[in-house]
C-alpha cells in the first residue's frame, strides 16, 4: 500500500573498473567517500518528503561502511534500502548508462520501499541537490514525469541528439513500469547509444499525452564531482552555465539549453 510519495534512488558504480569506458574519477575508494558524503547528506536533509532512500549498487563492492553510516548517522530516521548488484555491463562501443539503466530495474525489483511510495526521485549517487526542495515545491502535486531537457546548442542550433539530463530525473512508479522498464534494449542496437538520448525520445513522446514536464520549472544544481572530467560542478564556469540556464528559464522560456 503507498503511504508516502517519494522514493529518492541513488544510484551508485563503486569499482567501475570492469567497464570499458574510461572515466576521470575511477579510483574505487575516491569514489566510495563520494557516495558516503552523499549519503549523509541525504540522510540529514531536512525536506520530511524525503524519507524513504534506495541505494543501488551495480558491482558487488562490499558496502558495509555505507550501510553503517544509514546505521549510526541516520538523526530523521528515515528508511534505507541496499541493494547490491553485478550488472556493471554494457554493449562493445556503448555507454556505462546502458548499465545504469539495467541497475535501476533491478534494483527497484528488489526494493520494498518502492511499494510504499508512488513516485521515485533518481539521482546519481555522488551528487547532492541542495536545491531539491525548490524543485519539489514548484512541481505540480500530480505529474508522472520530470526532466531537464537540453534541445539546443546555442539559440540558433539544435543539438542533434536531443537529451534530458540523468544526475537527477522524476518519475512516478506506474509510469516508469509503463513506459521506461527495459528501456536499456532499446541501446542494444547502437543507433542510440547514451541513456539521456532514450529518456529524451520516450518522454517527449509521451507528453503529449501524460502529465510530463520536459523542462524543470528552477534550476537543480548537482553538487560532486563529475566521472568524465576533473572540475566539479562548482567550478566557476559552471556556474557562470548554471546562471545562463537560470535567466534563460525565465525569459526565454521554449529555449532548453
Amino acid at each position: 500500500m503507498v503511504s508516502e510519495r517519494f522514493l529518492l534512488v541513488m544510484t551508485a558504480c563503486i569499482d567501475p573498473s570492469q567497464g570499458a569506458y574510461q572515466l576521470h574519477r575511477a579510483d574505487p575508494r575516491v569514489r566510495l567517500e563520494d557516495y558516503k558524503s552523499a549519503l549523509r547528506f541525504w540522510l540529514a536533509f531536512p525536506d520530511a518528503r524525503i524519507r524513504n532512500v534506495l541505494f543501488i549498487e551495480n558491482t558487488r563492492y562490499p558496502l558495509g561502511e555505507l550501510e553503517q553510516i544509514a546505521a549510526s548517522e541516520n538523526p530523521l530516521r528515515k528508511q534505507v534500502e541496499f541493494v547490491s548488484l553485478d550488472c556493471n555491463w554494457y554493449p562493445p562501443g556503448g555507454h556505462y548508462g546502458y548499465a545504469e539503466l539495467r541497475m535501476l530495474d533491478f534494483g527497484l525489483n528488489q526494493s520494498e520501499l518502492r511499494a510504499r511510495t508512488s513516485h521515485m526521485i533518481k539521482v546519481s549517487g555522488r551528487f547532492t541537490f541542495p536545491s531539491l526542495t525548490r524543485l519539489l515545491d514548484r512541481l505540480p502535486p500530480d505529474f508522472d514525469a520530470a526532466a531537464d531537457a537540453r534541445a539546443w546548442r546555442t539559440l540558433l542550433r539544435r543539438h542533434e541528439h536531443p537529451q534530458v539530463t540523468t544526475q537527477i530525473i522524476l518519475f512516478s512508479h506506474h509510469l516508469y513500469a509503463t513506459h521506461l522498464q527495459q528501456c536499456y534494449r532499446d541501446l542494444e542496437s547502437g543507433a542510440i547509444t547514451h541513456m539521456e538520448a532514450i529518456y529524451y525520445r520516450k518522454l517527449a513522446a509521451l507528453a503529449a499525452h501524460r502529465k510530463v514536464i520536459m523542462r524543470f520549472p528552477c534550476n537543480a544544481r548537482p553538487v560532486g564531482f563529475p566521472a568524465h572530467r576533473g572540475r566539479s560542478y562548482s567550478h566557476p564556469s559552471q556556474l557562470a552555465v548554471n546562471g545562463v540556464r537560470a535567466v534563460a528559464r525565465r525569459v526565454l522560456p521554449r529555449w532548453w539549453i
